[in-house]
Protein backbone atom coordinates (compact mmCIF):
# COMPACT_ATOMS: atom_id res chain seq x y z
CA UNK A 1 0.00 0.00 0.00
CA UNK A 2 1.02 3.60 -0.40
CA UNK A 3 2.07 5.90 2.76
CA UNK A 4 -1.61 7.58 1.99
CA UNK A 5 -3.38 4.35 2.86
CA UNK A 6 -0.81 3.44 5.40
CA UNK A 7 -1.30 6.16 7.33
CA UNK A 8 -4.88 6.33 7.47
CA UNK A 9 -5.41 3.40 10.39
CA UNK A 10 -2.64 3.00 12.75
CA UNK A 11 -1.61 -0.59 13.68
CA UNK A 12 -2.75 -0.35 17.01
CA UNK A 13 -5.90 -0.06 16.38
CA UNK A 14 -5.81 -3.47 15.43
CA UNK A 15 -8.38 -5.66 18.35
CA UNK A 16 -6.55 -9.19 17.21
CA UNK A 17 -3.17 -9.85 18.33
CA UNK A 18 -0.26 -10.39 15.99
CA UNK A 19 0.57 -13.54 14.73
CA UNK A 20 3.84 -15.45 15.98
CA UNK A 21 3.15 -19.18 15.16
CA UNK A 22 4.17 -20.56 11.81
CA UNK A 23 0.89 -20.38 9.50
CA UNK A 24 -0.55 -23.92 8.81
CA UNK A 25 -1.37 -24.88 5.16
CA UNK A 26 -5.47 -25.10 4.61
CA UNK A 27 -6.28 -26.67 1.38
CA UNK A 28 -8.56 -25.12 -0.93
CA UNK A 29 -11.68 -27.42 -0.43
CA UNK A 30 -11.15 -26.21 3.08
CA UNK A 31 -11.26 -22.23 2.50
CA UNK A 32 -14.06 -22.74 0.30
CA UNK A 33 -15.92 -24.69 2.95
CA UNK A 34 -15.37 -22.45 5.55
CA UNK A 35 -16.40 -19.35 3.07
CA UNK A 36 -19.61 -20.63 2.33
CA UNK A 37 -20.70 -22.00 5.83
CA UNK A 38 -19.57 -18.40 7.42
CA UNK A 39 -21.72 -15.51 7.49
CA UNK A 40 -22.45 -12.21 9.86
CA UNK A 41 -21.05 -12.33 13.26
CA UNK A 42 -19.95 -16.04 12.47
CA UNK A 43 -17.34 -15.07 9.78
CA UNK A 44 -15.41 -12.40 12.59
CA UNK A 45 -15.66 -14.77 14.82
CA UNK A 46 -14.14 -17.96 12.77
CA UNK A 47 -11.84 -15.13 11.73
CA UNK A 48 -10.27 -14.67 15.06
CA UNK A 49 -10.40 -18.05 16.23
CA UNK A 50 -7.98 -18.92 13.03
CA UNK A 51 -5.85 -15.59 13.43
CA UNK A 52 -5.70 -16.67 17.08
CA UNK A 53 -4.38 -20.31 16.27
CA UNK A 54 -1.50 -18.91 14.38
CA UNK A 55 -2.37 -19.09 11.03
CA UNK A 56 -1.50 -15.74 9.01
CA UNK A 57 -3.39 -14.04 7.17
CA UNK A 58 -2.51 -15.76 3.73
CA UNK A 59 -3.86 -18.54 5.13
CA UNK A 60 -6.86 -17.84 7.05
CA UNK A 61 -9.75 -18.57 5.47
CA UNK A 62 -12.04 -16.77 7.30
CA UNK A 63 -10.60 -13.55 5.93
CA UNK A 64 -12.91 -12.73 2.86
CA UNK A 65 -16.02 -13.82 4.46
CA UNK A 66 -14.82 -11.83 7.25
CA UNK A 67 -14.95 -8.40 5.05
CA UNK A 68 -17.93 -9.55 3.14
CA UNK A 69 -19.66 -9.70 7.12
CA UNK A 70 -18.20 -5.93 7.62
CA UNK A 71 -19.75 -4.86 4.61
CA UNK A 72 -23.58 -6.54 5.51
CA UNK A 73 -23.28 -5.40 9.35
CA UNK A 74 -24.92 -2.24 10.44
CA UNK A 75 -22.09 -1.85 12.44
CA UNK A 76 -19.55 -3.49 10.70
CA UNK A 77 -16.94 0.07 10.51
CA UNK A 78 -14.44 -1.04 13.64
CA UNK A 79 -14.40 -4.40 12.53
CA UNK A 80 -13.62 -3.36 8.92
CA UNK A 81 -10.68 -1.03 10.46
CA UNK A 82 -9.53 -3.52 12.38
CA UNK A 83 -9.29 -5.73 9.77
CA UNK A 84 -7.84 -3.04 7.46
CA UNK A 85 -4.68 -2.23 10.21
CA UNK A 86 -3.49 -6.34 10.22
CA UNK A 87 -3.54 -6.30 6.73
CA UNK A 88 -1.49 -3.15 6.60
CA UNK A 89 1.06 -4.78 9.44
CA UNK A 90 1.33 -8.16 7.76
CA UNK A 91 2.01 -6.77 4.44
CA UNK A 92 -1.10 -8.62 2.52
CA UNK A 93 -1.04 -6.54 -0.24
CA UNK A 94 2.23 -7.75 -1.00
CA UNK A 95 1.37 -11.36 -1.22
CA UNK A 96 -0.61 -13.13 -4.20
CA UNK A 97 -3.65 -12.95 -2.45
CA UNK A 98 -3.84 -8.98 -1.78
CA UNK A 99 -5.57 -8.32 -5.01
CA UNK A 100 -8.60 -10.12 -3.69
CA UNK A 101 -8.25 -9.46 0.50
CA UNK A 102 -8.16 -5.30 -0.72
CA UNK A 103 -10.63 -5.32 -3.40
CA UNK A 104 -13.05 -6.89 -0.37
CA UNK A 105 -12.00 -4.02 1.51
CA UNK A 106 -12.34 -1.33 -1.13
CA UNK A 107 -16.49 -2.98 -1.08
CA UNK A 108 -16.74 -3.14 2.57
CA UNK A 109 -15.79 0.71 2.89
CA UNK A 110 -18.23 1.65 0.23
CA UNK A 111 -20.68 -0.20 1.31
CA UNK A 112 -20.65 0.81 4.98
CA UNK A 113 -21.06 4.62 3.20
CA UNK A 114 -17.10 5.40 3.30
CA UNK A 115 -16.20 5.92 -0.16
CA UNK A 116 -13.15 7.85 0.57
CA UNK A 117 -11.52 5.41 2.67
CA UNK A 118 -12.66 3.12 -0.18
CA UNK A 119 -11.12 5.35 -2.66
CA UNK A 120 -7.75 5.66 -0.22
CA UNK A 121 -7.63 1.53 -0.25
CA UNK A 122 -8.15 1.11 -4.12
CA UNK A 123 -5.72 3.69 -4.79
CA UNK A 124 -2.84 1.65 -2.68
CA UNK A 125 -3.38 -1.24 -4.54
CA UNK A 126 -0.14 -2.63 -6.55
CA UNK A 127 -2.63 -5.07 -8.50
CA UNK A 128 -6.01 -4.16 -9.37
CA UNK A 129 -8.46 -6.53 -11.17
CA UNK A 130 -11.47 -5.84 -13.48
CA UNK A 131 -13.13 -7.18 -10.47
CA UNK A 132 -11.50 -4.12 -7.97
CA UNK A 133 -12.56 -1.42 -10.50
CA UNK A 134 -16.21 -2.79 -10.46
CA UNK A 135 -16.43 -2.45 -6.99
CA UNK A 136 -15.04 1.22 -6.79
CA UNK A 137 -17.15 1.88 -9.60
CA UNK A 138 -20.02 1.07 -7.78
CA UNK A 139 -19.22 2.73 -4.82
CA UNK A 140 -19.44 5.82 -6.72
CA UNK A 141 -22.59 5.29 -8.47
CA UNK A 142 -23.90 4.10 -5.14
CA UNK A 143 -22.75 7.58 -3.68
CA UNK A 144 -24.29 9.60 -6.50
CA UNK A 145 -21.45 10.72 -7.88
CA UNK A 146 -21.75 10.24 -11.60
CA UNK A 147 -19.15 12.49 -12.34
CA UNK A 148 -16.47 10.49 -10.10
CA UNK A 149 -17.77 7.18 -11.86
CA UNK A 150 -17.63 8.74 -15.54
CA UNK A 151 -13.97 9.36 -14.43
CA UNK A 152 -13.35 5.48 -13.34
CA UNK A 153 -15.32 4.06 -15.72
CA UNK A 154 -13.06 5.79 -18.52
CA UNK A 155 -10.22 4.92 -16.52
CA UNK A 156 -10.67 1.50 -16.46
CA UNK A 157 -7.90 -0.68 -18.44
CA UNK A 158 -10.82 -3.65 -19.05
CA UNK A 159 -14.72 -2.96 -18.77
CA UNK A 160 -16.86 -6.48 -18.50
CA UNK A 161 -20.81 -6.61 -18.48
CA UNK A 162 -20.78 -5.52 -14.91
CA UNK A 163 -19.01 -2.38 -15.65
CA UNK A 164 -21.05 -1.34 -18.65
CA UNK A 165 -24.04 -2.37 -15.94
CA UNK A 166 -23.16 -0.45 -13.24
CA UNK A 167 -22.80 2.85 -15.10
CA UNK A 168 -26.11 2.74 -17.24
CA UNK A 169 -28.19 2.01 -14.38
CA UNK A 170 -26.35 5.04 -12.03
CA UNK A 171 -27.16 7.13 -15.28
CA UNK A 172 -30.90 6.33 -15.67
CA UNK A 173 -31.31 5.77 -11.73
CA UNK A 174 -30.10 9.99 -11.58
CA UNK A 175 -31.95 11.42 -14.16
CA UNK A 176 -30.06 11.26 -17.34
CA UNK A 177 -31.79 8.77 -18.87
CA UNK A 178 -30.74 9.84 -22.66
CA UNK A 179 -26.90 9.36 -21.58
CA UNK A 180 -27.51 5.32 -20.27
CA UNK A 181 -29.60 4.78 -23.74
CA UNK A 182 -26.41 5.80 -25.47
CA UNK A 183 -24.43 3.93 -23.07
CA UNK A 184 -26.09 0.98 -23.89
CA UNK A 185 -26.32 1.54 -27.95
CA UNK A 186 -22.40 1.73 -27.44
CA UNK A 187 -22.02 -1.59 -25.45
CA UNK A 188 -23.99 -3.24 -27.92
CA UNK A 189 -23.43 -2.00 -31.18
CA UNK A 190 -19.27 -0.38 -30.74
CA UNK A 191 -17.88 -3.23 -27.97
CA UNK A 192 -20.52 -5.83 -29.21
CA UNK A 193 -21.30 -6.67 -26.23
CA UNK A 194 -24.79 -9.23 -25.21
CA UNK A 195 -26.77 -7.30 -22.56
CA UNK A 196 -28.02 -9.47 -19.65
CA UNK A 197 -31.11 -9.38 -17.09
CA UNK A 198 -29.28 -6.43 -15.20
CA UNK A 199 -28.29 -4.18 -18.43
CA UNK A 200 -31.87 -4.85 -19.48
CA UNK A 201 -33.25 -3.36 -16.55
CA UNK A 202 -31.03 -0.43 -16.30
CA UNK A 203 -32.06 0.27 -20.40
CA UNK A 204 -35.55 -0.29 -19.79
CA UNK A 205 -35.46 2.15 -17.36
CA UNK A 206 -33.92 4.94 -19.25
CA UNK A 207 -36.28 4.28 -21.91
CA UNK A 208 -39.30 4.40 -19.22
CA UNK A 209 -38.03 8.00 -18.35
CA UNK A 210 -37.45 9.09 -21.70
CA UNK A 211 -41.06 7.73 -22.68
CA UNK A 212 -39.66 6.01 -26.28
CA UNK A 213 -42.64 3.37 -26.04
CA UNK A 214 -41.17 1.69 -29.37
CA UNK A 215 -38.07 1.39 -28.46
CA UNK A 216 -39.14 -0.48 -24.97
CA UNK A 217 -40.96 -2.94 -27.22
CA UNK A 218 -37.95 -3.50 -29.05
CA UNK A 219 -36.55 -4.00 -25.55
CA UNK A 220 -39.42 -6.05 -24.63
CA UNK A 221 -38.89 -8.11 -28.22
CA UNK A 222 -34.92 -8.89 -27.40
CA UNK A 223 -36.04 -10.13 -23.28
CA UNK A 224 -38.21 -12.46 -25.09
CA UNK A 225 -36.04 -13.66 -27.75
CA UNK A 226 -33.13 -14.13 -25.32
CA UNK A 227 -35.81 -15.92 -22.54
CA UNK A 228 -34.79 -13.73 -19.78
CA UNK A 229 -37.07 -14.23 -16.66
CA UNK A 230 -39.43 -11.43 -15.90
CA UNK A 231 -39.87 -12.93 -12.43
CA UNK A 232 -37.64 -10.53 -10.97
CA UNK A 233 -36.53 -6.78 -11.65
CA UNK A 234 -36.63 -6.88 -15.46
CA UNK A 235 -40.39 -7.85 -15.07
CA UNK A 236 -40.69 -4.78 -12.91
CA UNK A 237 -39.22 -2.66 -14.87
CA UNK A 238 -41.17 -3.70 -17.83
CA UNK A 239 -44.36 -3.10 -16.65
CA UNK A 240 -43.77 0.09 -15.44
CA UNK A 241 -42.29 1.04 -18.73
CA UNK A 242 -45.18 0.26 -20.77
CA UNK A 243 -47.29 1.63 -18.06
CA UNK A 244 -45.26 5.48 -17.63
CA UNK A 245 -46.32 5.35 -21.57
CA UNK A 246 -49.70 4.89 -20.71
CA UNK A 247 -49.82 1.35 -23.09
CA UNK A 248 -51.99 -0.20 -20.11
CA UNK A 249 -52.65 -3.51 -22.67
CA UNK A 250 -49.10 -4.35 -23.29
CA UNK A 251 -48.33 -3.50 -19.05
CA UNK A 252 -51.01 -6.20 -18.62
CA UNK A 253 -50.16 -8.28 -21.01
CA UNK A 254 -46.44 -8.44 -19.36
CA UNK A 255 -47.96 -8.78 -16.03
CA UNK A 256 -49.33 -11.85 -17.00
CA UNK A 257 -46.68 -13.29 -18.78
CA UNK A 258 -44.72 -13.51 -15.08
CA UNK A 259 -44.98 -16.77 -13.76
CA UNK A 260 -43.87 -16.15 -10.56
CA UNK A 261 -45.67 -12.64 -9.55
CA UNK A 262 -44.64 -10.87 -6.56
CA UNK A 263 -45.60 -7.61 -4.78
CA UNK A 264 -43.78 -5.24 -7.03
CA UNK A 265 -45.24 -6.96 -10.03
CA UNK A 266 -48.62 -6.40 -8.85
CA UNK A 267 -48.15 -2.63 -7.45
CA UNK A 268 -46.45 -1.92 -10.53
CA UNK A 269 -49.72 -2.49 -12.67
CA UNK A 270 -52.02 -1.76 -10.42
CA UNK A 271 -50.58 2.01 -9.98
CA UNK A 272 -50.46 1.94 -13.76
CA UNK A 273 -54.21 1.18 -14.00
CA UNK A 274 -54.95 3.59 -11.20
CA UNK A 275 -53.40 6.62 -13.36
CA UNK A 276 -54.51 5.55 -16.78
CA UNK A 277 -57.68 3.38 -16.14
CA UNK A 278 -60.03 2.14 -15.97
CA UNK A 279 -59.75 1.95 -11.98
CA UNK A 280 -61.81 -1.06 -11.98
CA UNK A 281 -59.01 -2.83 -13.41
CA UNK A 282 -56.92 -1.87 -10.61
CA UNK A 283 -59.10 -2.98 -7.68
CA UNK A 284 -59.52 -6.67 -9.68
CA UNK A 285 -55.99 -6.83 -9.69
CA UNK A 286 -56.01 -5.87 -6.02
CA UNK A 287 -58.26 -8.84 -5.55
CA UNK A 288 -56.04 -10.95 -7.43
CA UNK A 289 -53.07 -10.24 -5.92
CA UNK A 290 -55.06 -11.26 -2.15
CA UNK A 291 -55.73 -14.28 -4.06
CA UNK A 292 -52.26 -15.58 -4.79
CA UNK A 293 -51.21 -15.03 -1.35
CA UNK A 294 -49.07 -12.03 -2.07
CA UNK A 295 -49.46 -8.96 1.03
CA UNK A 296 -49.85 -5.57 0.06
CA UNK A 297 -47.60 -2.90 1.63
CA UNK A 298 -48.37 0.75 1.57
CA UNK A 299 -47.36 2.01 -1.78
CA UNK A 300 -49.94 -0.63 -2.99
CA UNK A 301 -52.77 0.82 -0.77
CA UNK A 302 -51.50 4.40 -2.61
CA UNK A 303 -52.34 3.02 -5.94
CA UNK A 304 -55.52 1.38 -4.98
CA UNK A 305 -56.51 4.79 -3.36
CA UNK A 306 -55.42 6.71 -6.42
CA UNK A 307 -57.89 4.24 -8.54
CA UNK A 308 -60.65 4.96 -6.03
CA UNK A 309 -60.71 8.69 -6.32
CA UNK A 310 -60.39 8.46 -10.38
CA UNK A 311 -63.37 5.63 -10.08
CA UNK A 312 -65.26 8.15 -8.02
CA UNK A 313 -65.59 5.17 -5.52
CA UNK A 314 -66.17 6.77 -2.07
CA UNK A 315 -66.96 4.31 0.30
CA UNK A 316 -64.78 1.35 -1.43
CA UNK A 317 -61.75 4.15 -0.87
CA UNK A 318 -62.22 4.21 3.00
CA UNK A 319 -63.19 0.52 2.73
CA UNK A 320 -59.82 -0.02 1.84
CA UNK A 321 -58.49 2.74 3.94
CA UNK A 322 -59.58 0.68 6.75
CA UNK A 323 -58.69 -2.51 5.34
CA UNK A 324 -54.55 -1.09 5.53
CA UNK A 325 -55.24 -0.37 8.90
CA UNK A 326 -56.10 -3.57 10.39
CA UNK A 327 -53.39 -5.21 8.71
CA UNK A 328 -50.94 -3.04 10.63
CA UNK A 329 -49.97 -0.75 8.22
CA UNK A 330 -49.55 2.93 8.90
CA UNK A 331 -51.29 5.26 7.38
CA UNK A 332 -49.23 8.12 5.75
CA UNK A 333 -49.41 11.73 4.55
CA UNK A 334 -50.19 9.75 0.75
CA UNK A 335 -52.49 8.05 1.86
CA UNK A 336 -54.23 10.84 3.59
CA UNK A 337 -53.64 12.95 0.57
CA UNK A 338 -55.81 10.30 -1.50
CA UNK A 339 -57.97 10.11 0.85
CA UNK A 340 -58.67 13.74 0.26
CA UNK A 341 -58.44 13.70 -3.53
CA UNK A 342 -61.02 11.25 -3.35
CA UNK A 343 -63.54 13.50 -1.22
CA UNK A 344 -62.86 16.60 -3.18
CA UNK A 345 -63.34 14.94 -6.95
CA UNK A 346 -66.35 13.07 -5.72
CA UNK A 347 -67.96 16.56 -4.75
CA UNK A 348 -68.10 16.28 -0.82
CA UNK A 349 -65.14 19.72 -0.41
CA UNK A 350 -66.14 20.70 2.85
CA UNK A 351 -65.10 16.95 4.25
CA UNK A 352 -62.12 17.06 2.35
CA UNK A 353 -60.63 20.41 4.02
CA UNK A 354 -61.50 19.46 7.32
CA UNK A 355 -59.90 16.29 6.51
CA UNK A 356 -57.05 18.26 4.94
CA UNK A 357 -56.87 20.47 7.99
CA UNK A 358 -56.93 17.73 10.54
CA UNK A 359 -54.08 16.22 9.59
CA UNK A 360 -51.49 14.55 11.63
CA UNK A 361 -48.56 16.37 9.62
CA UNK A 362 -48.39 19.57 7.26
CA UNK A 363 -50.81 18.91 4.43
CA UNK A 364 -48.21 20.09 1.97
CA UNK A 365 -48.52 21.43 -1.39
CA UNK A 366 -49.98 18.68 -3.39
CA UNK A 367 -52.73 18.07 -1.31
CA UNK A 368 -53.94 21.88 -1.13
CA UNK A 369 -53.64 21.57 -5.04
CA UNK A 370 -56.19 18.59 -5.31
CA UNK A 371 -58.51 20.24 -3.12
CA UNK A 372 -58.20 23.74 -4.94
CA UNK A 373 -58.74 21.75 -8.26
CA UNK A 374 -61.69 19.69 -6.99
CA UNK A 375 -63.25 23.10 -5.98
CA UNK A 376 -62.45 24.60 -9.14
CA UNK A 377 -64.13 21.44 -10.86
CA UNK A 378 -67.48 22.20 -9.15
CA UNK A 379 -67.12 25.48 -8.86
CA UNK A 380 -67.49 26.16 -5.11
CA UNK A 381 -65.27 29.73 -4.94
CA UNK A 382 -65.58 30.40 -1.84
CA UNK A 383 -63.98 26.92 -0.78
CA UNK A 384 -61.23 27.56 -3.62
CA UNK A 385 -59.75 31.28 -1.65
CA UNK A 386 -59.17 28.77 1.36
CA UNK A 387 -57.91 26.20 -0.21
CA UNK A 388 -55.74 28.86 -2.42
CA UNK A 389 -55.09 30.59 0.94
CA UNK A 390 -53.32 27.78 2.51
CA UNK A 391 -51.84 26.46 -0.85
CA UNK A 392 -50.01 29.82 -1.00
CA UNK A 393 -48.58 29.38 2.57
CA UNK A 394 -47.12 26.06 1.27
CA UNK A 395 -45.57 27.55 -1.93
CA UNK A 396 -45.38 31.04 -2.18
CA UNK A 397 -43.69 31.60 -5.32
CA UNK A 398 -45.88 28.50 -6.88
CA UNK A 399 -48.02 29.86 -9.55
CA UNK A 400 -50.57 26.85 -9.39
CA UNK A 401 -52.08 28.47 -6.38
CA UNK A 402 -52.80 32.37 -8.65
CA UNK A 403 -53.62 30.33 -11.59
CA UNK A 404 -56.36 27.42 -10.20
CA UNK A 405 -57.76 30.26 -8.08
CA UNK A 406 -58.11 32.59 -11.54
CA UNK A 407 -59.89 29.83 -13.42
CA UNK A 408 -62.36 29.06 -10.31
CA UNK A 409 -63.37 32.57 -11.34
CA UNK A 410 -63.32 32.28 -14.64
CA UNK A 411 -65.40 29.15 -14.21
CA UNK A 412 -68.31 30.93 -11.79
CA UNK A 413 -68.08 33.92 -13.93
CA UNK A 414 -66.30 36.69 -11.33
CA UNK A 415 -64.39 38.64 -14.00
CA UNK A 416 -63.24 41.03 -11.09
CA UNK A 417 -61.69 38.99 -8.78
CA UNK A 418 -60.13 37.06 -11.45
CA UNK A 419 -58.33 40.37 -12.49
CA UNK A 420 -57.34 40.79 -9.30
CA UNK A 421 -55.46 37.42 -9.05
CA UNK A 422 -53.62 37.93 -12.60
CA UNK A 423 -52.26 41.12 -11.38
CA UNK A 424 -51.12 39.75 -7.34
CA UNK A 425 -49.51 37.35 -9.51
CA UNK A 426 -47.48 40.10 -11.64
CA UNK A 427 -47.33 41.97 -8.77
CA UNK A 428 -45.18 38.66 -6.57
CA UNK A 429 -43.05 38.06 -9.97
CA UNK A 430 -44.62 34.39 -9.71
CA UNK A 431 -44.68 32.96 -13.22
CA UNK A 432 -46.60 29.78 -14.37
CA UNK A 433 -44.63 27.05 -16.16
CA UNK A 434 -46.65 25.59 -19.32
CA UNK A 435 -47.82 22.84 -19.32
CA UNK A 436 -46.41 20.47 -22.48
CA UNK A 437 -47.39 17.84 -24.16
CA UNK A 438 -44.95 15.06 -26.14
CA UNK A 439 -45.01 13.14 -28.49
CA UNK A 440 -42.98 9.85 -30.10
CA UNK A 441 -41.28 10.29 -34.22
CA UNK A 442 -39.22 8.06 -35.30
CA UNK A 443 -37.64 7.28 -31.85
CA UNK A 444 -37.01 10.73 -30.62
CA UNK A 445 -39.98 12.34 -28.18
CA UNK A 446 -40.60 16.13 -28.87
CA UNK A 447 -42.20 18.49 -26.27
CA UNK A 448 -44.46 21.38 -27.44
CA UNK A 449 -46.28 23.88 -25.29
CA UNK A 450 -49.24 25.87 -26.13
CA UNK A 451 -48.90 28.23 -29.17
CA UNK A 452 -44.96 26.96 -29.13
CA UNK A 453 -42.70 28.71 -31.90
CA UNK A 454 -39.06 27.13 -30.38
CA UNK A 455 -39.30 23.91 -32.06
CA UNK A 456 -36.83 23.05 -34.75
CA UNK A 457 -39.00 22.68 -36.75
CA UNK A 458 -41.69 24.71 -36.28
CA UNK A 459 -42.28 26.46 -39.50
CA UNK A 460 -43.03 23.04 -41.01
CA UNK A 461 -45.39 22.10 -38.39
CA UNK A 462 -47.57 25.68 -38.84
CA UNK A 463 -47.53 25.30 -42.70
CA UNK A 464 -48.76 21.53 -42.25
CA UNK A 465 -51.52 22.56 -39.83
CA UNK A 466 -52.73 25.48 -42.25
CA UNK A 467 -52.56 22.79 -45.27
CA UNK A 468 -54.66 20.37 -42.79
CA UNK A 469 -57.16 23.58 -41.79
CA UNK A 470 -57.57 23.46 -45.69
CA UNK A 471 -57.72 20.36 -46.93
CA UNK A 472 -60.25 19.45 -43.44
CA UNK A 473 -62.86 22.27 -44.49
CA UNK A 474 -66.34 20.72 -45.03
CA UNK A 475 -68.35 20.79 -47.88
CA UNK A 476 -71.49 23.01 -48.06
CA UNK A 477 -74.11 20.76 -46.54
CA UNK A 478 -76.99 19.84 -48.15
CA UNK A 479 -79.82 17.88 -46.72
CA UNK A 480 -80.39 14.63 -47.86
CA UNK A 481 -84.49 14.18 -48.55
CA UNK A 482 -86.02 11.16 -47.34
CA UNK A 483 -89.68 9.65 -48.60
CA UNK A 484 -91.15 8.75 -45.22
CA UNK A 485 -93.90 5.85 -46.23
CA UNK A 486 -97.17 6.36 -45.01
Amino acid sequence: MNNLALSMLSPTTSGFPPSTRPSKPVSNATATRCRAALSGDAALRAFRAHHLAGRSLDANPALLPALAACARLPAGAVEAEQVHALLVKCGVPRAVSGAHACTSLVRAYARLGRVCDARKVFDGMLNRTVVTWNVLLDALVRADDLDAAWEVFVEMPQRNVVSWNTIITGFARLGRAQEAVDLFVEMTGVYGLAPDEATMVGFISAVRDIGLLGLGRSAHGYVVRRELSLDGALGVALINMYTRCGSMSAAHSCFSSVSNKSLEHCTSVITGFAAHGPPEMALSLFGEMKQLGIEPNGVTFVAVLNACSHGGFVDEGFKYFSLMKSMGIKPTIQHYGCLVDLLGRAGFLEAAFNLASNLPEDPGFVIWSSLLAACRSHGNVEMAELAASKLADAKPSHGSSYVLLSNTYARAKQWENLKKTRRRMEEHGVKKKPGLSWIEVDGSVHSFATADKLHTESESIYQMLEDLKHNLAPPAYEPELFALSE
